[in-house]
């Protein structure tokens, strides 16, 4: 192999780790954290508590970090 089909392989290799790094990044955290501020302020709109607002927002946030972690651990 050429020098310059090495380093092609190499830099496929880094972008393809910077790549599971972002991904693995924002679904097991933004995507949660997300959906417990959406639901936290769902609550929070709708009366009721700002106890129960938080309650629910860390139950979506732990639920669904939960079921990331799960669908993606293949």
């Amino acid at each position: 192999m050429t020098d310059e089909a090495q380093q092609r392989i190499q830099d496929n290799e880094e972008h393809r780790r910077s790549y599971d790094a972002i991904m693995g990044a924002a679904t097991e955290v933004g995507v949660p954290a997300s959906l417990g501020l959406a639901m936290m302020f769902t609550s929070l709109v709708m009366s009721a508590g700002l106890l129960i607002s938080i309650l629910a927002g860390v139950g979506v946030y732990i639920f669904s970090h939960v079921v990331v972690k799960l669908f993606f651990s293949h």
